[in-house]
């Protein structure tokens, strides 16, 4: 094999050793002599195609939207706080995606939905404080069940991988039911 010694032999260094065309670059990383150079797919490309995720989005937008026409000085940290929390659920939900395992994406799912709920309690506080126009807030509370329906079915489809792989129950999830008010 041989070696560098001089600057002028760099282009004959030990890639041209190989046998690799005389002024060619070496393979990428992760390429070797016999490997095809392989694409991996990109992760955001992945979770834009979560239609949990694309409805979370476009809640969070929407909640945007509906807040900033309305906003006065006053209420602009109420606002602010109930457009973080509409961002969280997108965000929680993306986390949730890029966990590897089953139970790390299940808590992040779960976080997702505590934070929905959070998001309905802001919003039907808001409108109940008329900064928010009832046309407004029952579209947004159809969204927002939409999108509660979509990650209660993702959070069922790993309860089913938990308890399939093994052979436990997971701890309960955050129900509507479990969450209602006594009549």
């Amino acid at each position: 094999m041989k070696f560098i010694t001089s600057p002028g032999e760099k282009q004959q260094g030990r890639w041209s050793d190989l046998g690799a065309v005389k002024g060619s670059s070496p393979p990428p990383i992760g390429a070797g002599p016999s490997s095809e150079l392989r694409t991996i797919p990109s992760m955001s490309a992945g979770v834009r195609e979560l239609r949990v995720w694309q409805e979370s989005v476009a809640l969070a937008g929407d909640v945007i939207r509906v807040l900033r026409q309305g906003m006065r000085r006053e209420t602009k940290s109420v606002a602010d706080g109930i457009m973080a929390t509409a961002l969280a659920v997108g965000a929680n939900i993306a986390d949730g995606y890029a966990r590897e395992t089953p139970p790390e994406q299940r808590e992040a799912y779960l976080a997702a939905k505590r934070a929905l709920l959070r998001l309905e309690t802001e919003l039907a506080v808001a409108r109940h404080a008329d900064l928010l126009p009832a046309g407004s807030f029952t579209e947004l509370t159809t969204r927002s069940s939409q999108v509660a329906k979509l990650l209660t079915g993702y959070i069922v489809y790993l309860d089913r991988q938990l308890v399939d792989g093994s052979g436990r129950a997971p701890p309960a999830a955050i129900s509507p039911d479990s969450a209602r008010a006594p009549s």
